[in-house]
């Protein structure tokens, strides 16, 4: 049963929503960039308060992470009140003080993630989720530049980290929100899934969004303005419902697998951005260079988070020995030195006899 001012913030938020697409058709040219405003703002003041929401009413435990949620929407809500004052004095430098608290918001869930994990996992396991990450951002971090680059002749340095910040910090939240799910045994409901693919959305939305604006074919009022407003509340939604301790004890033999298959996953995004660093016509030489060194980079971070495992595995495998040997009244295994000592003891005795 959804709470009821959780359903009144959905109901005025999709209201607003609708009322704002009703009048789209019969706006003039010079108010369809006011209106895009209109339910960008409407879409984030409502995630805030949705994820505010989610972190006030949560236990204890689940306040740690959730806060971080409510941090992260609420620094995206400031930016968009920034961006409403740039937009007032026609003042759109960039980057922009606006970016500096749109940019926050996927950082912020990744601190809230990884304060989840830290909760419940060994450290093993937090150490390779993180390798896992980092491993994912390298990889998507590549792809990016090789999607920009060759659009990228007249930006600077500075505009295109900007850029490349703006979807890299929300697909490494939804690439740590999707690990999350089998390091912690999440079961597998729409509650659980909703966060990592409303994070997805956002950050292929941001990496369309400034693909066009590289490319100078952004439109006011075009349907990905309204992917902005659509997914910002699924964002606060997942906020929400997102919770670290709802385990799904039937799929653990399935998560045991799907760990052992998770670095294949940046692999394959490494391979993919060399194909299409590869399929420019000529090829773009910094953006095959890129694709090189993050593959290189994310194949020898996967062996080390597989040997990781691996010595984990090795150490729970002789637990579980040790604790079957002792239930059924076997003493522990003898240490080199002792054993030595026990063997050498018959022959002592059988010297001392002769």
């Amino acid at each position: 049963m959804m709470p009821a001012d959780l359903k009144l913030i959905l109901s005025g938020a999709s209201l607003l929503l609708l009322a704002t697409a009703a009048i789209l058709p019969f706006a003039g040219e010079s108010w369809l960039a006011l209106l895009d405003n209109v339910h960008w703002t409407v879409s984030a003041a409502a995630a805030w308060a949705i994820a505010w929401l989610g972190a006030l009413r949560g236990a204890a435990g689940q306040y740690v992470y959730r806060r971080w949620f409510c941090y992260g929407t609420g620094l995206y809500f400031a930016g968009q009140c920034c961006w409403n004052l740039q937009e007032l004095f026609y003042w759109n430098p960039f980057p922009a003080p606006a970016d500096v608290f749109y940019l926050a918001m996927g950082p912020c869930f990744g601190v809230g993630l990884l304060k989840a994990l830290r909760r419940q996992v060994s450290p093993a396991r937090l150490l390779a989720a993180k390798l896992d990450t980092v491993a994912m951002t390298l990889a998507l971090l590549g792809f990016i530049l090789a999607l920009y680059l060759p659009h990228a002749a007249n930006a600077d340095v500075l505009e295109l980290t900007v850029l490349a910040a703006y979807p890299l910090g929300l697909l490494s939240a939804a690439s740590l929100a999707l690990l999350a799910i089998p390091f912690l045994s999440l079961e597998l409901a729409w509650a659980g899934c909703l966060l990592p693919a409303a994070l997805l959305v956002e950050g292929g939305v941001w990496m369309q969004w400034n693909l066009q604006a590289l490319t100078g074919t952004n439109q006011a009022a075009s349907p990905l303005n309204w992917a902005f407003s659509v997914n910002g509340l699924l964002v606060g939604l997942g906020a929400y419902l997102w919770r670290a301790d709802g385990e799904g004890n039937a799929c653990r033999r399935t998560y045991a697998r799907v760990m052992r298959a998770i670095p294949v996953a940046a692999v394959l995004v490494s391979a993919a951005t060399l194909a299409l660093s590869l399929a420019g016509q000529p090829a773009h030489r910094a953006a095959v260079l890129i694709a090189a060194v993050s593959g290189v980079s994310v194949l020898l971070l996967s062996i080390l988070r597989q040997s990781l495992l691996l010595a984990e595995s090795e150490k729970l495998l002789e637990a579980a020995a040790h604790r079957g040997q002792s239930e059924l009244g076997y003493p522990p295994p003898a240490q080199t030195g002792e054993r030595r000592e026990c063997e050498g003891e018959p022959q002592r005795g059988m010297q001392q006899g002769e």
